[in-house]
């Protein structure tokens, strides 16, 4: 059996405010947890941490902050320049 790389949590930080990002997802948490590929119970505490870092304005709502929109901002140039070196990030 294939044993799946486990992600960090900047990729699941990066992974979330991606799809939370993403206007024409229906952001009920279990659409969520099917895109990001995360169990619900998992989710809560990411979405919860999310919320506490102040990347999201809260966990209802789901919407990215200035300083959400800034991370995956950075985290998606960190992710062009690791394919500009020829390295994958999982």
């Amino acid at each position: 059996m294939k044993r799946i790389k486990r992600r960090d949590k900047m990729k699941i930080y990066g992974d979330l405010l991606l799809i939370l990002q993403d206007e024409s997802i229906n952001k009920k948490m279990t659409r969520i947890s099917s895109k990001s590929n995360i169990p619900f119970t998992r989710l809560k505490e990411h979405i919860a941490d999310l919320a506490e870092l102040g990347l999201i304005e809260d966990e209802t709502s789901l919407k990215l902050t200035e300083k959400g929109t800034e991370y995956l901002s950075q985290y998606e140039t960190f992710l062009a320049f690791m394919k500009s070196i020829g390295m994958s990030y999982r």
